[in-house]
């Protein structure tokens, strides 16, 4: 009797043994706490992937700085210029769109999404000019659009619809919040380059932002002249603010008096970018 029951304890227990071996889920201690230790990198993620598209990057670069070279040629011939002005549309934009035709001057505009959704007529009237329409993202603010590597091309892509609602203009033009370095990394340049968009940089920053009662005129006409000294052709970093548009008249004159001839920014233009050179980082 005693042995009966041992037997039929052994044949538990040996059932019970071989359905645990059985079952998948019933990994041994060591291997699950190794499959637990950390999130699994992919490859987007890898090194590798950061150094393939940081060499992509630099190739559209190298084109774009061949192509530029000619450009070059042809705008000293003519002695051209080209102004910009961020972070409109305003309520003032419509002053700056009567100084701008006044001095029968062309320029190119990088808008905010909900401001030209504020300011439909204004957009609608730019165009209506043949002026430059550019993108300048939804929400201007470092934290958003450099949040993550798709994140700019989120913000541009949503700004070109609505550029395009307004004006039935198609736009490629970009410019970043606060220029595309330090933040904008390599990752986040090749999703813009990949999906058609062209990013402009300056080389003449007007510091209209800072700079009150009008300085900005002469360190932008200082700059202007620099630029020209060495061989480039400027591009005028302004803003689309009350400061700028008051005083903008006194540069369209010394402009006009020197023989500058203004022009907006096209696709067929190649760009002038910043370089990131182990500049830029995430934030």
């Amino acid at each position: 009797m005693v042995l009966s029951i041992l037997s039929l304890f052994f044949l538990v227990g040996l059932m019970d043994y071989a359905k645990k071996g059985a079952d998948p889920k019933a990994t041994k201690p060591a291997e699950q706490s190794m499959s637990t230790i950390g999130p699994k990198k992919t490859f987007t993620d890898s090194k590798l992937n950061h150094s393939i598209l940081e060499k992509k990057v630099q190739e559209r670069q190298k084109k774009v700085a061949e192509k530029r070279e000619h450009q070059r040629i042809k705008d000293q011939k003519g002695k051209a210029i080209y102004l910009t002005f961020d972070d409109g549309p305003t309520t003032d934009t419509s002053q700056l769109l009567d100084v701008l035709e006044h001095y029968n001057v062309q320029a190119t505009f990088f808008m905010i999404g909900p401001r030209i959704e504020n300011n439909p007529e204004v957009v609608k009237r730019m165009a209506e000019l043949g002026l430059g329409l550019g993108l300048h993202g939804i929400s201007h603010s470092v934290g958003q659009i450099y949040s993550s590597q798709t994140a700019p091309l989120k913000e541009m892509r949503q700004d070109q619809r609505i550029v395009e609602e307004v004006t039935g203009n198609h736009t490629q033009l970009v410019r970043l919040p606060y220029g595309s370095v330090p933040y904008l990394t390599e990752d986040m340049r090749y999703l813009l380059y990949k999906n058609g968009f062209q990013i402009w940089d300056w080389n003449v920053d007007s510091r209209d932002w800072e700079l009150g009662d009008g300085q900005f005129v002469n360190k932008t006409i200082q700059e202007i002249e620099k630029v020209e000294e060495q061989g480039e052709t400027p591009v005028v970093l302004m803003h689309d603010q009350p400061e700028t548009i008051h005083y903008l008249p006194k540069l369209l004159s010394y402009l006009q008096k020197n023989g500058y001839q203004t022009k907006k920014i096209t696709k067929e233009v190649p760009a002038i970018t910043f370089t990131c050179n182990g500049r830029c980082y995430a934030i």
